[in-house]
């Protein structure tokens, strides 16, 4: 498998992961104290907001010339997560860097993206209405 296939493999499970955690945790609370899906739905949409308001500016490139503070979550070092996801086929055995891996800010913006179509598709597909 090629280096950029690695990436993309372990960015979407990376993000499908972040994603499916962001609905059971908001699920939990909105299904206990809220009325169920719809408040779930609401939930997910104002946190797949702040994701996504978060990852765009993480992901904007540094101002030349300016020696400003960024917006990143990006570290030097890979997470405990981070490391357990290599062991999950199809990237078991394939080593991937974490130098060569897509930047934990790229990944924060895309599971927003990714929280604001499940929101989407309460509403769209399962008619999950106020």
């Amino acid at each position: 498998m090629s280096r950029r296939i690695l990436r993309l493999v372990e960015a979407a499970l990376w993000v499908a992961g972040a994603t499916a955690l962001t609905v059971v945790f908001s699920a939990v609370p909105s299904l206990l104290f809220g009325d169920g899906l719809p408040t779930l739905k609401y939930v997910l949409f104002v946190v797949g907001l702040l994701l996504f308001g978060l990852g765009s500016f993480a992901i904007q490139p540094p101002r030349p010339g300016r020696d400003e503070q960024r917006v990143t979550v990006q570290s030097d070092e890979p997470a405990d997560v981070e490391v357990a996801l290599q062991q999950v086929p199809p990237l078991r055995g394939r080593l991937l860097p974490y130098e060569d891996r897509v930047s934990r800010d790229w990944k924060l913006f895309l599971t927003g993206v990714a929280t604001l179509a499940v929101s989407l598709a309460m509403e769209v597909f399962l008619g999950v209405g106020p």
